[in-house]
């Protein structure tokens, strides 16, 4: 099976690397919060071109904190396509989220925020891109995002093992220029007790932290390697699918548009290639997000896909559109 994500090439690959740096953190007599921990964290702030970057726990976790320790207030607007963790951080963090309709590619629709609401959590959804507005604050749900420069008060990342640098486990981080919203949520992923902040128990180990470190040397190869595999799909697939995940951006994953998706989707596995609905349903049912995940199908877009695979994946597509009238 052609997978959508193979952490087993990735750790082949790495293993050398990845053994010498787990032991080294082990070796260090310190499990967490230690100089693996800090280095990581000034390399990620380094990525999005950020004064300060905090690891915890998760990238739901990160977000929760990045908004708690904004301190903003009031009715947040978030898009109805995205993981659920996003509406469920801004429940968790006290507010109210209002759930505006999205674009053909995933991002959020500005012309459907209400009027008067200033507060967003704009999600990075596939990698995609665009210049966020200023006269709004603006929370980046990065999970699908890391690589990018930060544009708004803060941005929330992910290190789930299908993200872009993935881990082999849980952990996030939250990046920002602000030095207060640094520090409260320091104090969060440890119970906020130096503030009395309500915090939790939210720490990547120096493991996962120095491990981490590695694959980040290799973040851009990887990045390269998708857009590459993006290019392809868009040139040999444009005249099948829609295009939905743009091959110039940062590419997490490879998305197309399709009303035959289900059916698309099951001969791709019989083909034996896996393939992932993103997302069958919407936060709300507003059209433009509804649309989107009735048609929406992430094909693999892994760096360790090979040239032979990449060629089984589009013929196999064109075979199935080729096939439809027939069948019909």
């Amino acid at each position: 099976m052609i997978q959508l994500c193979n952490l087993n090439r990735l750790y082949k690959e790495l293993e050398p690397n990845l053994t010498r740096m787990a032991d080294l953190s082990l070796k260090s007599g310190r499990v967490m919060l230690g100089e693996f921990t800090q280095e990581f964290e000034e390399r990620i702030a380094r990525v999005a071109g950020a004064d300060h970057a905090v690891v915890v726990g998760s990238g739901s976790d990160a977000l929760y904190y990045g908004l708690v320790a904004s301190g903003i207030k009031g009715p947040v607007a978030l898009p109805s396509q995205t993981f659920i963790a996003t509406e469920n951080s801004i429940y968790r963090a006290g507010l109210n989220p209002v759930c505006v309709d999205v674009k053909p590619n995933g991002l959020l629709d500005w012309d459907t925020v209400p009027h008067g609401i200033d507060r967003v959590v704009w999600v990075g959804l596939f990698g995609n891109t665009e210049t966020i507005p200023t006269d709004v604050m603006v929370i980046e749900d990065g999970a699908q995002h890391f690589g990018a420069p930060l544009q708004g008060k803060l941005a929330a990342y992910s290190f789930d093992p299908t993200k872009a640098l993935p881990n082999f486990g849980n952990g996030g981080a939250v990046v920002t220029n602000d030095k207060r919203i640094a520090d409260r949520v320091r104090d969060l992923r440890r119970h906020g007790h130096h503030e009395r902040h309500v915090g939790g128990n939210s720490i990547m180990s120096e493991r996962d932290c120095a491990e981490l470190l590695v694959k980040l040397e290799h973040f851009p190869f990887w990045q390269e390697r998708r857009q590459e595999i993006a290019y392809d799909y868009t040139m040999q697939l444009g005249n099948y699918v829609d295009i939905v995940t743009d091959c110039d951006g940062l590419v997490s994953k490879f998305v197309i548009g399709t009303e035959h998706r289900g059916a698309l989707a099951d001969h791709l596995y019989v083909s034996g290639i896996e393939t992932k609905s993103v997302y069958q349903k919407p936060i709300w049912n507003l059209p433009g997000a509804c649309n989107n995940c009735n048609r929406h199908l992430a094909l693999p877009c892994d760096p360790y896909t090979t040239d032979q695979e990449l060629l089984h994946i589009i013929r196999s597509v064109k075979e199935f559109f080729q096939e439809l009238p027939l069948a019909s």
